[in-house]
C-alpha cells in the first residue's frame, strides 16, 4: 500500500462529495420532492436574505467549503474506506443535530422526527462518507 493520501487529497474528495450532495438537494427541489436545501436555509439564518441567486451560490459554496474541512478530520482515520467514511458521516451528523439546528432556531436532533434523523444520515454518511472513504481510498493505493 501506497502512503497516507495528502491533505488537500482528503479535502478535495470531501468537497467533491458535498458537491454530490449539492446536486441531489437541488434535483430534489426541481422534481418538488423537497424545498430548498438545507444549506440555504442556515446560511438564511445567519446571514439573512438578500439577492436570491448569490445567496444560493455564496451557501452552496461554504456548504462544500465546510465538507472539504469533514475531510480533511477524516484524514486521522487510518486506512480510508468506503465503510470507514460511512461510520465517519456520522460525526458531521451529529454536529448538524447537535450544534448547526440549534444555532439557527431548530430543536436538538430536529426533534427526533424521522425525516430529520434520517435525510442528515443518508446525505452525510451513504453519499458523502461512502464517496470521500471511496475517493480517499482509490488515491492513496
Amino acid at each position: 500500500m501506497a502512503g497516507k493520501a495528502s491533505v488537500s487529497t482528503y479535502f478535495a474528495g470531501a468537497v467533491y462529495g458535498a458537491f454530490i450532495l449539492i446536486v441531489l438537494m437541488y434535483l430534489l427541489k426541481v422534481l418538488g420532492l423537497a424545498g430548498n436545501p438545507g444549506f440555504v436555509n442556515t446560511y438564511h439564518a445567519v446571514f439573512g436574505e438578500h439577492f436570491l441567486l448569490l445567496d444560493h451560490f455564496t451557501a452552496a459554496l461554504l456548504f462544500a467549503i465546510s465538507g472539504g474541512i469533514w475531510g480533511i478530520v477524516f484524514r486521522l482515520v487510518p486506512n480510508p474506506t468506503p465503510l470507514k467514511g460511512m461510520v465517519f458521516g456520522l460525526l458531521p451528523s451529529l454536529w448538524l443535530w447537535t450544534v448547526v439546528v440549534p444555532a439557527v432556531g431548530g430543536a436538538f436532533f430536529n426533534s427526533f422526527a424521522l425525516k430529520g434523523i434520517l435525510m442528515p444520515l443518508l446525505f452525510n454518511c451513504v453519499i458523502w462518507g461512502s464517496f470521500v472513504g471511496w475517493y480517499v481510498q482509490r488515491k492513496q493505493n
